[in-house]
């Protein structure tokens, strides 16, 4: 038995020899991402046993969990008094190119996250034959990697949540704000929601209020930003209110696609108002299961590691797609209908970051990210090759709740609501407001010692953290602390008890009271006073490029000329216009589900 770190954490594998030769390798315990590490699981154990080697080919997306289980075995291999390099340099699996591969079908998408599937299935729904590709070895993209949680106004189910500490305050709030301030065409909308605001204020206000004017609003007014070169942008209005009121019209698609819900209402990360719908799985794993399993039960198809290389333009039309398999075998596909790109954002491409960023003051070469490996722009290099136009490029996005060692979101303990987060620096106090947005949480990180900061929570708040991680795994990783007291806790991170304890004296105190005095956070979930208490260390990283290709409300994408590019549409993170320079969580996944299933609707009917 042996152990090595994988993306997550440690990966113990199970090792069995027998006359110097291995007869069988197990994966007996990990904490890696499911559905994108499941390649590595099953090819590796499969090609050191078939070739009694430790050589192989790359697996894309999985490659962390690959060399996890390659490394744990070199280890076995010496602990059995063998030579692990000598494993190494073996002659060992690796696959030639193979014969050209040429299909057809009436729509073909480019990239398998949730915006791809939604695509495909919502085209297959209106009877086009579909072919999906997919670069990486696994379907799920950035979506996998998400909390998978949808905003999408559905007061009815809302009011069956009892309102939040705050909430009718932030209201006023909006009630007190002067339509003239802003653009001419988010005014309207603006008075629908001082009115709705106004009769809510007027009744009880025991339950969670909410309305599409208000997701409308919100997506407008905190995306909008300053450019370091003064630009100013906002959401496109007609993009923005697509995606606000075909929120819950498309939670009900998806339910009879056979997602279920759970009855809660979430509020992940900068999402600034309670309106998550999240699945019963954890992460984006059932989207991607369910969907995924939709395309084959169609009888269409995606085929795994083919990466798009370059657009077909016929008669200024886009017919297909010319791509290339991992092993170099050549493919090209042809559309009698569409191609849709689906192909992410360039979160994991920090050069094309670095490149157009009008916002960030510095972004080292060496940043992390909380994207997929696949998200490096190649739908936006593809489209705009063949003249399509650009816009929000220089806005990206960090995620400040991020793992100080390998940028991914969901280790630690995340709880489900933004209400709570508790962050202090290396000081142990408090700094911002944590139900800020995440540009704001960001830079307020970024100004701390190392630019580190540690989120804090109790027994109650870890029981919530259970939707993502178990928390005694993440403890165990060495991914959290946990101590019995905060004095304990307090040593273990390296900061001074009695600040620790003074902070969340304070904390729960401003909760009991509704006000914080301090930072101005206007929604409370629960105190911090039920042990064992928890920290996990936390810094910016990557996390969504805002900017990409310009579309239309159909999903076409258009060109600098503002015409439509025949044949080409897109969905996702590939396009700009949505969220400007601030995404709210919870709307990209709203984002990709509602027009993939625009777009693929559009492409099946060649409109």
């Amino acid at each position: 038995t042996a152990v090595a770190n994988g993306r997550n954490g440690k990966v113990t594998v199970e090792v069995t020899i027998a006359s110097d030769k291995i007869a069988a390798v197990e994966v007996v315990k990990h904490s890696e991402t499911a559905i994108i590490s499941e390649p590595a699981f099953e090819r590796v154990p499969k090609n050191i046993v078939e070739n009694q080697s430790l050589q192989m080919d790359a697996i894309s997306g999985a490659t962390f969990t690959r060399n996890a289980i390659i490394a744990a075995t070199a280890d076995a291999i010496e602990q059995a008094g063998g030579d692990a390099s000598e494993w190494k340099n073996r002659e060992g699996q690796h696959t030639e190119a193979g014969e050209t591969i040429e299909k057809t079908a009436d729509v073909i998408v480019v990239g398998g996250g949730g915006a791809g599937l939604a695509a495909a299935v919502s085209a297959i729904d209106q009877g086009a034959s579909v072919i999906l590709i997919e670069k990486t070895s696994s379907l799920g993209g950035n979506t996998l990697l998400s909390g998978g949680v949808l905003n999408a106004a559905d007061p009815e189910w809302q009011a069956e949540a009892p309102a939040d500490k705050g909430e009718a305050e932030e209201l006023e709030n909006w009630m007190n704000m002067d339509v003239e301030s802003f653009p001419e065409e988010y005014q309207e909308t603006f008075k629908t929601l001082q009115s709705q605001i106004k009769q809510y204020l007027a009744g009880s206000k025991d339950y969670l209020f909410d309305s599409t004017e208000l997701h409308i609003i919100q997506t407008y007014y905190y995306g909008a930003r300053t450019g370091l070169d003064g630009t100013k942008i906002y959401g496109t209005f007609e993009l923005v209110k697509n995606l606000a009121e075909n929120g819950l019209p498309t939670v009900n698609w998806l339910a009879e696609k056979g997602i279920e819900w759970q009855k809660n209402v979430s509020e992940p990360v900068g999402a600034m108002w309670r309106r998550g719908h999240t699945p019963t799985m954890p992460k984006g794993q059932e989207y991607t299961i369910k969907l995924g399993q939709s395309i084959l039960n169609s009888g269409n198809e995606y085929i795994l590691e083919t990466k798009a290389k370059s657009l077909i333009v016929e008669d200024g039309k886009v017919v297909g797609v010319e791509a290339e398999q991992s092993n170099g075998t050549k493919v090209v596909l042809h559309a009698n209908k569409g191609v849709i790109l689906t192909t992410g954002g360039y979160g994991s491409n920090t050069a094309m970051v670095q490149e157009y960023n009008n916002y960030w003051k510095n972004i080292p070469d060496n940043s992390k990210t909380t994207n997929a490996s696949g998200s490096t722009g190649d739908g936006i290099i593809m489209a705009t090759a063949i003249g399509a136009d650009l816009t929000g490029m220089g806005f990206a996005q960090m995620m400040p709740v991020s793992d100080t060692k390998t940028g991914d979101l969901f280790t630690g303990l995340i709880p489900r609501f933004a209400s709570s987060y508790i962050f202090v620096n290396k000081e142990g106090r408090r700094f911002v407001d944590e139900g800020s947005e995440r540009d704001a949480l960001s830079k307020a990180a970024f100004n701390q010692t190392d630019g580190v900061f540690y989120m804090i929570a109790d027994a109650d708040i870890a029981e919530e953290a259970k939707w993502l991680t178990d928390p005694e795994v993440e403890v165990e990783n060495g991914r959290a602390y946990k101590a019995d007291t905060l004095e304990e806790l307090a040593e273990l991170i390296k900061v001074d008890p009695a600040t620790l304890v003074e902070e969340m004296e304070k904390y729960n105190s401003y909760v009991d009271s509704g006000v914080d005095p301090e930072f101005g956070k206007a929604s409370f979930l629960q105190k911090v006073d039920v042990p064992p208490y928890y920290a996990t260390p936390r810094s910016p990283a990557i996390h969504h490029t805002m900017g990409g290709l310009v579309i239309d409300v159909d999903t076409h994408v258009l060109a600098k000329d503002g015409s439509i590019i025949s044949g080409l549409y897109a969905a996702g993170e590939v396009t700009g216009g949505i969220h400007a320079g601030n995404r709210l969580g919870g709307n990209a996944i709203a984002d990709i589900f509602v027009n993939g299933r625009i777009a693929g609707a559009n492409a099946a009917k060649g409109n």
